[in-house]
């Protein structure tokens, strides 16, 4: 931080305590004033609250956060290395000897201690059992060593919820990202938190905590359906859970856009998806980059206008790959792939059409190209044969043998007439 709060503790060994406390001072007094004076919210509050009142409030703190990362050159003479340049980068290491990251996840883990302590209270402590002295017989025979003196424990009081939930979350509070998550986080139970242990920076939505904090976590510890990606509809054996799928669907709300499909339609629908061909499903999973709502919108969308025999033909055992293929490539050209169920419904059924007859379920048949245009001057196809419609001149080894004269044509040449004498022969 800066060095003012450094002078003003004048020099001591380098410890950790030291540092922090450097730390906290900076951000109590010329941040929070710097904080005050650009963020409306904050200027009717006096300058040596401001530092409390920011951590009690989450939303106030990420503001805060957008200031300063977007406001640099204000803490420019506050936030800034040793070698006084302003710290931009996270591993930058500041005058205080702390790294910018280090003191954004002090700041992080501060605030989410006072909401949870606010959020989940502990419970009122036992009243205090007072015990009378110890009567002067006793302290006589203490004294005399016929007795020991009764040494109890200072109190401390249990642990609350709110404090419980901090000491197993406390080392994956690091990002200021996770600021506007943290009322979403006091709903969550320490052992949830303890299981996932990093996983839990994988949630970025307030959506996603809410669905974790609801259904919980599976008994092998396998997050809810709805946070993973359309990996988890995969069996084993690469086939289609068809459990998995079924619960896509609910989850989801896909009834919404296929509301012919009821329970027995439905489940006619997800037996004959889970049967696809595994090859099929390695290529358009992929294309469609695992995404858990659209590719359960596009299996049901293609079941839905292909129908039961069109289906098979399109994706069972017997499709034709090369298609499949052709479809997976036309689909990785529509990204990014639309953000609701009936855009990804409409994008679904024209990829298909690019690939596979809609009627059928067949391969589409190529474009037929156009005819090439005549050209003055040069005689068209019509007037001028083919080379490859003509049949090639046969050799003169493979030509047929003339045939030999037969007896009439021999009397016929002997009837010719003689030539005629001179006169001078007569």
């Amino acid at each position: 931080m800066s060095a003012g709060s450094k002078a003003r503790k004048g020099p001591v060994a380098p410890q950790q305590d030291d540092g922090l406390d450097s730390v906290r001072e900076t951000l109590r007094t010329q941040v929070s004033e710097i904080l005050r004076v650009n963020i409306g919210k904050l200027s009717e509050i006096p300058q040596h609250l401001v530092y409390d009142h920011v951590l009690d409030t989450p939303d106030l703190l990420h503001e805060c956060f957008q200031t300063f990362r977007n406001q640099p050159d204000l803490f420019r003479k506050v936030v800034f290395r040793k070698d006084k340049r302003p710290a931009t980068q996270g591993d930058d290491e500041l005058w205080c000897g702390r790294t910018l990251d280090h003191v954004v996840a002090l700041v992080v883990r501060a605030s989410a201690r006072r909401y949870f302590r606010e959020a989940l209270p502990a419970p009122p402590p036992p009243p205090m059992v007072v015990e009378p002295p110890p009567s002067i017989l006793h302290k006589t025979a203490i004294k005399l060593g016929i007795k020991k003196p009764i040494h109890r424990a200072p109190y401390v009081a249990p642990q609350g919820p709110g404090d419980k939930l901090y000491t197993v979350f406390r080392d994956n509070l690091r990002f200021e990202w996770q600021v506007p998550l943290i009322p979403s986080y006091s709903s969550l139970t320490p052992s949830i938190v303890r299981v996932l242990g990093p996983r839990i920076l994988k949630l970025r939505e307030p959506t996603q905590i809410d669905i974790l904090a609801n259904e919980g976590l599976g008994p092998d510890g396998r997050l809810p359906l709805l946070l993973e990606d359309a990996r988890r509809l995969r069996a084993v054996d690469g086939s289609i859970d068809s459990n998995a799928l079924m619960e896509a669907f609910t989850k989801q709300g896909l009834d919404a856009i296929f509301p012919d499909l009821d329970d027995v339609a439905l489940r006619k629908a997800v037996s004959q998806i889970a049967v696809m061909e595994t090859k099929a499903v390695d290529m358009i999973f992929p294309a469609l980059e695992y995404a858990l709502k659209p590719v359960t919108v596009f299996l049901f969308a293609a079941y839905y206008k292909l129908e039961l025999k069109g289906f098979r033909q399109a994706f069972g055992s017997h499709c034709a790959l090369w298609a499949v293929q052709k479809l997976s490539k036309h689909l990785e050209t529509q990204r990014p792939w639309p953000r609701s169920m009936p855009g990804m419904k409409s994008a679904t059924l024209a990829a298909l059409a690019h690939a596979i007859d809609l009627d059928s379920g067949m391969p589409a048949s190529a474009p037929v190209r156009a005819a090439p245009k005549s050209v003055t001057g040069v005689p068209s196809n019509a007037a001028v044969p083919s080379m490859a419609s003509a049949p090639p001149p046969a050799p003169p080894s493979l030509k047929k043998p003339a045939a030999p004269p037969s007896k009439a044509d021999l009397e016929r040449a002997s009837r010719r007439a003689k030539p005629l004498t001179s006169a001078g022969a007569r």
